[in-house]
């Protein structure tokens, strides 16, 4: 065997070495200065090498950043994949390493029948759950507890409740994600033979699709059918595919009669997911459907305080408290708030200041557009051009109330947060090229036509007033 590579075999050090000695050709001279020049390796077996940090925020943004390059690197040194840990150099009270995510797993996109290990917990199925969504580090308030509770109930009793489906809605940001794979973590350690699959609507119709194109649709309902636990995420985007509706009818229908869970989350009431079959909206209202609303003061205070402990960063409570009055409807934001200030204070070695949340809150936060909903802008278009709102759902082409419609998707993507895709699903189902199309329409009729460009002014002002 080469001298060097037995010496790169046979110690820690010298294995990190060799990685660093990679990381630095790939990555520009800040990144590795910053993030993994102040590193060392502490110990290695054949499963693992152990690298201590400065604090736990370096544990996570190296995971979330940099995660496949380390790996390869290691691969590339030893020849051959092992587990990463990080450990925060001179902990006081030592306790379980942090363990770096497994790209090769977390990144795939298709299902397969693969063993995997979950925390120590071997499982028979390919799961796709992010371990990190746990009961333990989700922030319980007023505006999600019941919620919660029935969370804890599906995933200490998975199919054996009378909350099947159970139903999760709610704004962007507000935890829906979290709370849903913290119930397959759950069941899966408590049950661990268990067969769980987190996926998204997105993805459950991209399987679909290809499973058609390659004449594999038996396989890819079988594979779904047996699932024990199903987590679905947003299948408000399941509005105007028919072919998926219908798989995804039958699918629910042989899950639940076998007493297999069905767990899944919407940005809004299920009465409000227009252009999804009245089949499936019925039998979506078989289980619990249970909201999510923005957390108060004292809820996103709690978020904060909890990402500083883990993070192991000492940010002064007047900043949290700053954080938490000025960003109050999505816990996204807020959390990506406090980790560019932590990346400042890492970077600079600066300490955190007001003005420092203040700059971070200013290039975060909109001015304030969360009062102003979709059918509040539709109900005012629809007043103003003399028709019933409905019509500006229906798929009517009449020239008035395309007018209409195209008037109000322009405003409401004006004046509000939403998607393309969540504006084209609240008028009538359509898809988010209308939408644009709407917008450019009316975008080019403000440049030639100064009258309607005076009525529009004025139905914002009049929107922005009244909000």
């Amino acid at each position: 065997m080469d001298t060097n590579l037995a010496e790169k075999i046979s110690t820690p050090e010298a294995v990190w070495k060799g990685v660093q000695e990679i990381l630095k050709s790939n990555l520009n001279p800040r990144s590795y200065n910053t993030w993994f020049a102040p590193t060392e390796a502490i110990s290695m077996d054949e499963q693992s090498i152990e690298i201590s940090v400065p604090n736990r925020f370096f544990c996570e943004w190296i995971d979330n950043h940099y995660s496949k390059v380390v790996h390869n690197a290691i691969t590339q040194i030893l020849g051959y994949a092992i587990k990463i840990k990080y450990r925060v150099k001179n902990d006081t009270v030592p306790g379980t390493p942090y363990e770096a995510t497994d790209w090769q797993k977390s990144s795939a996109s298709e299902p397969n029948g693969s063993a995997i290990q979950q925390k120590g917990i071997e499982s028979p199925y390919y799961t796709r759950i992010n371990e990190r969504y746990i009961f333990d580090n989700f922030i319980v308030g007023d505006s999600n507890h019941f919620a919660y509770a029935a969370a804890r109930a599906v995933a200490d009793s998975p199919g054996r409740t009378n909350y099947n489906p159970l139903i999760v809605y709610g704004g962007t940001g507000l935890g829906k994600t979290h709370l849903i794979q913290a119930i397959g973590n759950h069941a899966l350690k408590k049950y661990p033979g268990l067969k769980v699959f987190y996926t998204s609507s997105d993805t459950f119709t991209s399987h679909f699709i290809n499973s058609i194109q390659t004449n594999k649709v038996a396989e890819f309902s079988a594979f779904y059918r047996s699932c024990d636990i199903l987590l679905l995420d947003d299948i408000h985007f399941f509005s105007n595919k028919g072919k998926t509706q219908e798989e995804f009818f039958h699918t629910f229908n042989d899950l639940h009669q076998n007493g297999k869970q069905i767990i899944l989350t919407s940005d809004r009431p299920i009465n409000e997911l227009v252009a999804l079959e009245e089949r499936l909206i019925s039998r979506f209202k078989w289980g619990l459907i249970v909201d999510v609303q923005p957390p108060d003061f004292e809820t996103r205070l709690a978020i904060l305080r909890k990402k500083c402990d883990e993070s192991e960063l000492a940010i002064p409570g007047d900043i949290l408290e700053y954080l938490a009055i000025n960003l109050k409807d999505n816990v996204r934001e807020l959390e990506g708030a406090l980790t560019k200030i932590m990346a400042q204070v890492t970077f600079t070695a600066a300490e955190p200041t007001i003005d420092m949340a203040r700059s971070i809150v200013a290039e975060i936060a909109k001015p304030d557009r969360s009062m102003l909903s979709i059918d509040n802008i539709m109900e005012y278009t629809a007043k103003v051009f003399n028709l019933p709102i409905d019509q500006l759902r229906a798929k009517t082409r009449k020239k008035d109330v395309v007018k209409a419609r195209q008037v109000a998707m322009y405003l409401t993507k004006s004046l509000t947060h939403h998607s393309l895709v969540t504006i084209g699903l609240h008028f009538g189902g359509r898809d988010h090229s209308t939408v644009i199309h709407a917008i450019e329409n009316v975008e080019k009729a403000l440049r030639g036509d100064p009258a309607f460009k005076h009525q529009l002014d004025a139905m914002k002002k009049h929107l922005e007033y009244n909000r």
